[in-house]
């Protein structure tokens, strides 16, 4: 089921009219695609951050505009909290659409238990899909990764019916490598032992303290 988003049509643009709106609670947009003219929108934020907690990729359209819509792209603040603008692609039912989609790993790699540990070298994969087939996740399944294994986008185990994986099969999502040990560097205990200790009080030959009482 498709997230829905109330939108309306701004009358003015702008940097001056966007942060207008988005202190009133509300997200700049625009909607484009279909060798239609692009439509400036604004969105309720609430509305949209749902969708994208949800992590829905397909929203439909309702208020000044209607119809399926793809979440194409979106431009954040500096420390990523809140987005400052949201790029939406028009598609139909029976198109197909290239979007990219976050994997997760399932299960527990036999190479963790022999001491290794697992870095992620890509999150995501792009592929070729229907709207109504695209994902919420796609997975990996850990139970054959081995210490000194890497793990390639053809890992995905459930890419859906008719879904084209678009990202390179060969690409590294993920390895299973022998963590790291910063060795202390030679000598250095024997250096630190020969350090002797500062006598706390310990009078000098020459600090003046043999004079008269």
């Amino acid at each position: 089921m498709s997230e829905t988003l109330n939108v309306k049509k701004r009358k003015s643009t702008g940097t001056r009219a966007s942060n207008r709106l988005r202190s009133e609670g509300r997200c700049p947009a625009v909607l484009y695609g279909h060798n239609e003219a692009s439509v400036s929108l604004s969105l309720a934020y609430d509305e949209l951050s749902a969708t994208l907690r949800h992590g829905a990729k397909v929203v439909e359209l309702a208020g000044d505009e209607k119809g399926q819509a793809l979440v194409q792209d979106l431009q954040w603040d500096t420390f990523g909290r809140y987005v400052l603008h949201a790029d939406l692609l028009r598609i139909a039912a029976d198109e197909r659409v290239h979007v990219e989609i976050a994997v997760e790993a399932k299960g527990e790699a036999p190479g963790e238990k022999e001491g290794g540990v697992l870095t992620w070298v890509n999150h995501s994969v792009e592929i070729e899909v229907t709207p109504a087939a695209i994902p919420e996740k796609l997975h990996i399944d850990l139970a054959e990764v081995n210490l000194g294994d890497t793990v390639t986008a053809d890992a995905v185990i459930d890419l859906p019916s008719g879904a084209k994986l678009l990202t390179p099969p060969e690409r590294v999502l993920l390895n299973c490598v022998t963590p790291k040990v910063d060795e202390e560097p030679e000598g250095a205990e024997a250096v630190a032992g020969s350090a002797e200790p500062e006598l706390v009080g310990k009078k000098t030959e020459d600090d003046g303290s043999g004079g008269d009482e």
